[in-house]
């Protein structure tokens, strides 16, 4: 009993420093001023963390894959799930974890009609094309960009530094194999 506990704990402190340390070292590297300060990123990295952990013991959300971006207190959830009830119990449990001011749930119900496994491992595959991509590329904030792929038509989220970079951002995605379409909601700092 006691070691379970222990492998909970280390389980989530290591996502706490996983999550939280790349945060320091973008706060490190970024010679503009930033609205965010250090310990409102942490405060988000935690929340985070605590999100995705509350929804993997959840019995009634499979979403293990979910994306989690948490920005002043706002949770973004993408990813996919079974069906609308699973949409909405992702909702209700991210809205739980304290410190939570809103949750934003772009969670795509899948269905096996609209989605072979196939087609999964296809948008996977282009998803991680995508973000190695804007990593690679200097001039985008890869860190700070989410991206999912639902039928080859990439969403990408987060925060650009300006107009400029935000459209950078949709041109490479557009330029990556495979992507169909590019929506892209980033906010513009």
């Amino acid at each position: 009993m006691k070691q379970g506990k222990f492998l909970k704990a280390a389980i989530v402190a290591t996502i706490l420093i996983v999550n939280t340390v790349p945060l320091l070292a973008t706060e490190v590297s970024d010679t503009t001023k930033s609205k965010s300060t250090i310990g409102e990123k942490i405060d988000d990295t935690v929340i985070t963390t605590q999100v995705k952990m509350a929804l993997m013991k959840d019995s009634s959300t499979a979403t293990l894959g979910a994306d989690v971006t948490t920005t002043n207190g706002v949770v973004l959830l993408q990813g996919t799930v079974q069906d609308n009830s699973e949409r909405d119990m992702t909702t209700k449990v991210g809205a739980s974890v304290q410190g939570v001011k809103s949750v934003q749930n772009e969670m795509k119900v899948i269905t096996e009609q609209t989605s072979t496994v196939g087609e999964r491992l296809e948008d996977t595959a282009i998803t991680t094309k995508v973000k190695m991509a804007l990593t690679l590329h200097a001039s985008t904030g890869a860190l700070r960009t989410t991206v999912t792929t639902t039928d080859s038509v990439v969403t990408v989220g987060g925060k650009a530094k300006n107009k400029a970079e935000k459209e950078l951002v949709s041109k490479i995605v557009e330029d990556v194999k495979g992507v169909r379409k590019v929506i892209n909601n980033m906010t513009v700092e």
